[in-house]
């Protein structure tokens, strides 16, 4: 799919440049909230899909932001963990999540293909100190 030399290549492209995407809250069929990533591509993987051998461009996600109307509800369910446990409980394991993201970064690498469909692999998912912090800073009032 990538080899080295394209994979720098792209990555240079990306280095800079962040996207948005919209993910599906916990259902396909259920309210969607935006968060704002960058990737870049650090490997390939030769996985099987539907019976059948392809390879997968592996890339480590970082999540900057997210849609504000959703941090609360990420402080309150995960007002214990650290950072590590946050994205692994909400993002790592969550399907709707991996799926929607791998389908908007698919997109975005099909325009660095000669025609063979982007396949993408999560290897590592990260967050943005800055986001956490502002997640953990939410003060939520409960009722009196």
């Amino acid at each position: 799919m990538f080899n080295k030399k394209e994979r720098e290549k792209v990555n240079r492209y990306l280095s800079n440049k962040t996207f948005t995407c919209s993910i599906p809250f916990f259902s396909h069929d259920g309210p969607t909230y935006d968060i704002e990533y960058g990737f870049k591509i650090v490997g390939e993987r030769r996985m099987i899909s539907v019976g059948e051998y392809y390879m997968y461009a592996e890339i480590d996600l970082e999540i900057l932001d997210i849609q504000e109307s959703y941090k609360p509800y990420f402080k309150v369910m995960g007002r214990d963990f650290d950072k590590d446990r946050l994205i692994g409980v909400f993002f790592k394991k969550e399907y709707t999540f991996t799926y929607g993201i791998t389908r908007c970064v698919d997109e975005l690498l099909k325009y660095f293909t000669d025609g063979d469909y982007p396949r993408v692999n999560l290897k590592n998912i990260t967050m943005s100190d800055e986001l956490y912090d502002n997640i953990m800073s939410i003060e939520i009032k409960g009722r009196d």
